[in-house]
């Protein structure tokens, strides 16, 4: 028997794997907390720009981001819907926080356990304050890869999946 091989598999056999392999070896410590939420967080931003097909285009981090929340769950994207309401985004206080104020702040926690809780998400919102739980998010973002790769595989149904990934990943000269 003869195994298939689509150009998507090379991504995500390779890719993907190194994501992984980063997450996980941040997850480790309390001294790297941030270090796995900040790569959770662009990688989230990484596969919502191959869900767009604009991952290398300038000023599309937030639009790349929330493409991705769905695949997440829909948690996530009513978390991000109610905090649109208020006038910030899921974007806003996780992913921009994390990259621009690298040290922990009042305003979030980061917390990691051995294993996820399957009653939370990994982002939460309370009065105020964000509470990044690595253990559910990176539950999260891998059952969302998983989810957004077999659709991958299935783009003979939806071809402007396969574009848009094909954008985001091949060079252009």
């Amino acid at each position: 028997m003869t195994q298939s091989f689509e150009i998507y598999d090379d991504f995500f056999n390779y890719q993907v794997q190194m994501m992984y392999a980063g997450i996980e070896a941040t997850n480790k410590t309390n001294k790297t907390l941030h270090l796995c939420a900040l790569a959770l967080s662009t990688y989230t931003e990484v596969m919502g720009g191959l869900v767009t097909g604009k991952l290398k285009e300038k000023n599309q981090s937030r639009k790349n981001y929330e493409a991705f929340l769905p695949y997440l769950g829909e948690k996530y994207v009513s978390l991000n819907n109610s905090l649109i309401e208020k006038g910030i985004s899921v974007h806003e206080i996780v992913r921009s926080k994390l990259v621009h104020e690298f040290s922990p702040r009042p305003s979030y926690g980061i917390f990691r356990s051995e294993s996820p809780n399957e009653q939370v998400i990994g982002i939460e919102y309370l009065n105020g304050h964000i509470n990044i739980r690595l253990s559910e998010y990176y539950r999260d973002f891998k059952k969302g890869v998983e989810k957004y790769y077999q659709e991958l595989k299935n783009w003979r149904n939806n071809q402007e999946k396969l574009a848009n990934f094909l954008n985001a990943v091949v060079e252009r000269t």
